[in-house]
């Protein structure tokens, strides 16, 4: 999948999921931070297995991913506390770098930049939201990241 497509992907999963999730009753609160947990998922094709780790978005992970990929194992699980206009990195397993700035929110929305590889693009996704970025070939498969973003309290 090219650069392009695999940024054109995660939008189109971003307008879904970012309304799927419940947004929490508060709005945001002044304070300017936000909680970005970050999970790395290895997808690949074989007999359906989710590991259990993944169970509360198994249902996205199947219907955004089940018609090339059935197994999903977790790689590693970062939770990260950023403050507005901070960036901060994580190191995926194929060496890229992951990196998300916090840019405020609007609103029961949260601003997030991510970029990866030279790719940016805006998200924004309510208060304990759902998002993924996918589209990263490894080891047979391919890599996903679901990323859940919401305000600290």
């Amino acid at each position: 999948m090219s650069a392009r497509s695999a940024l054109t992907a995660v939008a189109m999963l971003l307008a879904g999921l970012s309304h799927a999730s419940t947004p929490t009753a508060d709005a945001p609160d002044a304070s300017g931070r936000a909680r970005v947990d970050i999970v790395v998922i290895h997808a690949t094709k074989g007999a359906p297995s989710i590991d259990r780790e993944l169970k509360p978005i198994a249902h996205y992970l199947e219907s955004s991913f089940g018609t090339r990929f059935q197994v999903f194992k977790q790689l590693g699980k970062n939770t990260l506390t950023v403050g507005k206009d901070q960036r901060v990195g994580h190191t995926l397993p194929n060496d890229s770098e992951l990196f998300l700035t916090y840019l405020g929110a609007e609103g029961s929305l949260l601003r997030l930049l991510m970029e990866v590889s030279g790719l940016k693009t805006t998200v924004k996704v309510h208060d304990g939201g759902l998002f993924f970025q996918a589209g990263r070939t490894w080891k047979d498969g391919m890599l996903i990241v679901a990323v859940r973003a919401g305000m600290t309290r």
